[in-house]
């Protein structure tokens, strides 16, 4: 028998909050549930949840395989499958998340850099900060509707490229990833461009940035997006064809807690 949730939206068009779900010690049936409002809301919040390294683990790894975050220095003890995103320190001093300063992040999806990025990820709130560090999401499945058939056309069959940062401890390879993910199984498309994509491939440099910029201009107008006041306790579970996703700037404290889970291209579009 199928899970319901008892289920709040976020927005007119994304985003959902799961009233009184407990995630500690998740079942097949509830991941299942989980997966089915992910895939229809593309970002789930669930308040007030208590999560030790090993429940988060449990609970990533009952929604799909988990691999190894990229950014190696923010790996929590003893598991190197969850990234500390934070700037506290341990007893000896040492910073718990690497070097995570306050600063705004710029719009992405998790892993692109990646030839396989994760589908979805995880951002479960230890400690909020006291002033900004919200994290906002924006909506590309929105940004693709809002284009004119076109732009629709000419974008066709483009791909972007990528490159990892120099926080990213693997190979330094440049990857290229669609400009456009289509759904697996429903008639929804998604764009999948960021302030971090490096060039569309096979365009001049010139053509190649002002078509970004475009596609930008579309996709990351006010009404598409969706800004989470961080609160302890909250965890985010998001779909990264669906969502770009940038951090305020901040001051104070901060704790966060993140994995990426990868799953089938039979059910969440994938980029190839």
């Amino acid at each position: 028998m199928s899970r319901t949730f008892n289920i709040r939206p976020l927005t007119a068009h994304f985003g959902a909050e799961v009233i009184d779900e407990d995630l500690s010690g998740i079942d097949k049936n509830l991941a299942d549930a989980i997966l089915d409002q992910l895939d229809a809301h593309a970002l789930l919040l669930f308040r007030r949840q208590s999560l030790h390294d090993e429940d988060l683990l449990q609970l990533s790894q009952a929604l799909g395989p988990v691999e190894e975050p990229a950014a190696k220095d923010q790996h929590a003890p003893g598991y190197k499958e969850i990234n500390y995103i934070s700037n506290l320190q341990d007893d000896n001093g040492r910073p718990l998340g690497g070097t995570s300063p306050g600063g705004a992040t710029p719009w992405h999806s998790d892993q692109a850099f990646r030839a396989r990025p994760a589908t979805l990820s995880t951002l479960f709130c230890v400690h909020p900060s006291p002033t900004g560090g919200s994290t906002s999401f924006c909506s590309t499945r929105l940004g693709y509707k809002a284009l004119p058939a076109q732009l629709r056309t000419r974008i066709d069959g483009l791909r972007g490229t990528y490159a990892p940062g120099p926080m990213h401890d693997i190979e330094k390879k440049e990857v290229s990833h669609p400009l456009v993910l289509g759904h697996p199984t429903k008639d929804r498309r998604t764009l999948y461009v960021s302030p971090l994509t490096k060039q569309v491939a096979g365009l001049p440099e010139t053509e190649s940035r002002a078509l970004l910029e475009e596609l930008l201009a579309y996709t990351l107008k006010p009404e598409h997006i969706y800004r989470h006041a961080w609160r302890m306790g909250d965890m985010l579970l998001y779909d990264n064809a669906q969502l770009l996703h940038r951090r305020e700037a901040f001051t104070g404290l901060r704790w966060l807690k993140a994995t990426r889970v990868f799953v089938s291209s039979e059910r969440f579009a994938v980029p190839n």
